[in-house]
């Protein structure tokens, strides 16, 4: 039974656009908008602004998938590992497990995460100029309005991405259950005696040369 998967949670930064010009804003979402000619007073209407956000959620949920497919693998290798220890290991593989490890927690929280973090923050920075050109003319509503409707139209796009990345997690463990694949930490030591081959059969290798692989084996 896998422990629950707990997917990484992406908190936004307040929306910061309300009464700001188009000169005002920020360089890169002047350029954003210009690159989409939704330059006011040249926005194309509602319409087009609707059309162009569902353009980069669509944009910003492809490119999620390697990384929920990247993290959901190194979750499984971390389970993985922790049975094979669980299970026993010789001491001279204890380094290795503890490297392996230390390896995994720096491709998780060293790259994957902040990886996840920068596709996050060039969506809602997209977002938030499409919220801000939704706010061209309208002179009635309040800073607190916008950053409402701001957030009440984004919710669902930042749940619908941590559902992708559980779909994909309860996925690779459906596939596991259901046709028996035991998940191996890559290249993790394979401990076996030294009168079996690699099927539980009889070796016909002298022990002097077919020695145990490990970490000391060469083989990693």
């Amino acid at each position: 039974m896998l422990p629950p998967f707990v997917a990484p949670v992406y908190e936004p930064l307040p929306y910061e656009l309300s009464g700001l010009t188009f000169i005002q804003l920020p360089f890169h979402t002047q350029r954003y908008l210009g690159m989409t000619k939704l330059v006011p007073p040249h926005a194309r209407g509602l319409n087009s602004i609707h059309d162009e956000r569902t353009r980069i959620s669509q944009s910003f949920f492809r490119s999620l998938t390697g990384n929920n497919k990247a993290l959901v693998n190194k979750r499984h290798e971390a389970v993985a590992m922790s049975r094979e220890v669980e299970a026993g290991v010789p001491p001279s593989a204890e380094h290795w497990y503890a490297e392996a490890q230390k390896s995994r927690l720096q491709k998780v929280f060293g790259v994957l995460l902040p990886e996840r973090e920068l596709l996050f923050n060039e969506y809602v920075s997209k977002f938030d100029a499409l919220i801000w050109l939704d706010q061209q003319g309208r002179t009635n509503y309040t800073p607190e309005d916008w950053q409402g409707y701001r957030d009440a139209l984004l919710k669902p796009v930042l749940d619908s991405a941590t559902h992708a990345l559980i779909a994909v997690d309860e996925g690779v463990t459906r596939h596991t259950t259901t046709t028996g694949h035991t998940w191996r930490t890559p290249h993790s030591p394979s401990f076996r005696s030294p009168c079996t081959g690699a099927n539980g059969e009889r070796s016909n290798t002298s022990t002097s040369h077919g020695g145990t692989e490990g970490p000391d084996s060469g083989e990693l």
